[in-house]
């Protein structure tokens, strides 16, 4: 069966900073070779193994990013000339703000894999910086901020940091880019994984699980709930939602259940999703019973109205 994918080692912050200082050295050497577009942010990938990527930018006047994160990789930067603007995403989702901070050369920034954060260069002097993340970069979430509160935009699965926002033209583009980054299982395949281990999370409203019953021994998290109930350093986190723990995500037929595991990898969460959801797990054979079970608890495998589920919050 396919695997689900696993969380890869990072390096610490204190090797990602000194890794960039190292680099930021070489390039005020002489070392690496420096250009300057107008039009575009100019950058070069210096170095690529299995636990980081560096990257060398260059950015002209009002140059510079959209908000983003890195997808659940950890980083650092450093100015190595000029001067750049970062706008820092400080608060909760629903609930924070920006703040502007000035980085100048020589200045060093690290942060976790949750990092929010645009940069841009607003001084005539060109601004050269070097940029790693460990692991290496394979993902960006893109934001907005719409009343205080954090919206994303789009996500991309891509190896360079200077993407623009993606658009998708339609709904199929979407489901496709996401279905490109994640693991996608046949039912008996699931099955199969559960036994060794994963958990099966069910994403639908309770009139779905109503009508086409549940699977024993799966989780209830509606789907807006769904990040924040199962990331290991939520506040509102399942007991069972610790790192490295496997989830595979369940919906009516296969397709909310894809957009809802690519955004659970994209932060770092190991996450696959069923094909065909319900329908295909029962089409092939596999226990159902009726529902629908309370939101967050675990279906019982005599149905919702044989016991009482254990509370799973």
């Amino acid at each position: 069966m396919s695997a689900v994918s696993i969380m890869r080692p990072t390096l610490s912050r204190a090797e990602l900073a000194a890794l960039t200082q190292r680099y930021a050295q070489e390039v005020l050497e002489g070392r690496h070779e420096v250009h300057a577009d107008p039009d575009e942010r100019w950058h070069v990938r210096l170095h690529c193994d299995d636990d980081v990527d560096v990257w060398l930018i260059s950015w002209t006047q009002s140059q510079g990013t959209e908000l983003h994160d890195h997808g659940g990789s950890c980083g650092a930067f450093t100015v190595v000339e000029g001067a750049l603007t970062e706008s820092v995403w400080s608060g909760p989702v629903e609930k924070g703000r920006l703040r502007d901070l000035e980085r100048g050369i020589g200045d060093t920034v690290t942060f976790g894999d949750h990092y929010i954060h645009d940069v841009r260069n607003t001084e005539e002097q060109v601004a050269v910086s070097v940029h790693v993340y460990s692991p290496p970069l394979s993902l960006m979430n893109f934001y907005d901020v719409n009343d205080g509160a954090l919206e994303r935009l789009a996500t991309s699965w891509t190896d360079d940091p200077e993407i623009a926002t993606p658009t998708y033209r339609t709904v199929d583009e979407l489901l496709q880019a996401a279905r490109g980054g994640i693991t996608r299982l046949q039912p008996a395949a699931a099955a199969e994984a559960v036994e060794q281990g994963a958990l099966i999370v069910d994403i639908r409203p309770a009139w779905q699980r109503e009508a086409d019953g549940e699977v024993p021994g799966a989780f209830i998290v509606e789907r807006n709930h769904l990040e924040w109930r199962l990331h290991p350093a939520s506040d509102a986190r399942l007991p069972q939602a610790v790192a490295g723990q496997r989830w595979i995500v369940m919906c009516t037929e296969g397709y909310t259940s894809s957009l809802a595991a690519a955004s659970l990898a994209s932060l770092g969460i190991p996450a696959a999703d069923i094909e065909g959801g319900i329908k295909g797990w029962e089409a092939a054979g596999l226990p159902v019973v009726p529902g629908p079970t309370p939101v967050e608890q675990v279906v019982p495998h005599g149905g919702a109205a044989d016991a009482a589920a254990p509370r799973a919050s």
